[in-house]
């Protein structure tokens, strides 16, 4: 057996890809976000990161079609990107409502007396956190949900382990990934890293069911989003430079977080076990049951030959 190309498929092994594909993909992020511009720095890495994605999706993977990537110009797409969104804002209000009705934190002061000093409009550095959080929600989900979940999971098939055993080895060792990837953050506790590799999971499961990005897109931008630059909570241990409100934090850091941020304490925790629950609900009363995506349930090359047809007879 070739350990770098696979003949069947006429494509290189998955760890080979893997591996290629998150090398580069590290590499275009620090280029592109070594000069600051309040956040829109992340739409240039953004840009870059799909493109090298659709290279890879093509090409190296040898793939027919764009939407196994999860990624759909459809009203349907936008709508669960919406509810996403809306769950995960929802969600960190209520962590905020806790810890500023029981004295954990206490209100200082908001954007525009920070940036009157400065002579800057205040809805300058909140549009470019915005455009930042809507980058890094997509392509983060791009790296991590749609390109590593189903080459880990391809690369795991084989005799009698099945394409949907592969699917649920693969959930794991890609969230136990996602939180590795932000130990060098400042802060980090074991606590917060339990909680990161469980978000993780949380962003995955929409995309088992529904084959889609647009749930797990839209969590992912809005509680970072909400989280830094609305409240003013660090995210995963990075603090935002102008949030919206800028708060004081207090508190048992067990519970709060602490200088990690809401993902670093039991808040965090429940917060995630909170839109997972809502988001299954939602995909199980608009789809009717929860079923792992046929993209999970085969072979790379059944697969394949399914969206072939599909396209056939569309």
């Amino acid at each position: 057996m070739n350990p770098f190309f696979n003949k069947d498929e006429q494509r290189p092994r998955a760890l080979l890809r893997v591996i290629v594909f998150l090398f580069i993909s590290i590499v275009i992020m620090g280029l592109s976000t070594s000069v600051f511009l309040y956040g829109f720095e992340f739409l240039i890495a953004g840009v870059f990161i799909f493109s090298f994605f659709w290279i890879m999706f093509r090409f190296s993977d040898r793939r027919v079609n764009i939407s196994e990537a999860g990624i759909t110009l459809s009203k349907k797409w936008i709508k669960e990107f919406g509810i996403g969104s809306l769950a995960a804002g929802l969600v960190m209000s209520f962590i905020f409502l806790v810890q500023w009705t029981s004295g954990d934190i206490v209100v200082e002061g908001f954007i525009w007396e920070r940036t009157r000093s400065i002579s800057m409009f205040w809805l300058i550095p909140v549009i470019g956190y915005l455009i930042k959080m809507l980058c890094v929600g997509f392509y983060e989900e791009l790296m991590f949900r749609s390109y590593l979940i189903p080459n880990i999971k391809e690369g795991l098939t084989f005799s009698s382990f099945s394409p949907a055993k592969a699917t649920i080895t693969a959930l794991i060792l890609n969230s136990v990934l996602f939180g590795f990837a932000h130990l060098m953050n400042q802060n980090i506790s074991p606590f917060g890293l339990i909680n990161i590799i469980l978000a993780g999971i949380m962003l995955t499961i929409p995309y088992f069911f529904t084959g889609r990005l647009s749930y797990s897109v839209g969590i992912h931008f809005a509680w970072n989003f909400f989280q830094g630059g609305v409240f003013g909570f660090r995210v995963s241990g990075i603090e935002p430079m102008y949030p919206i409100i800028n708060i004081k934090q207090f508190g048992d850091p067990v519970w709060t977080g602490g200088s990690f941020g809401p993902e670093g304490g039991l808040l965090g925790l429940l917060g995630i076990i909170v839109i997972t629950f809502l988001i299954l609900r939602y995909i199980q009363h608009k789809e009717g049951k929860l079923a792992l995506h046929p993209i999970f349930k085969h072979t790379f090359s059944e697969n394949q030959e399914r969206l072939r047809k599909a396209d056939e007879l569309a």
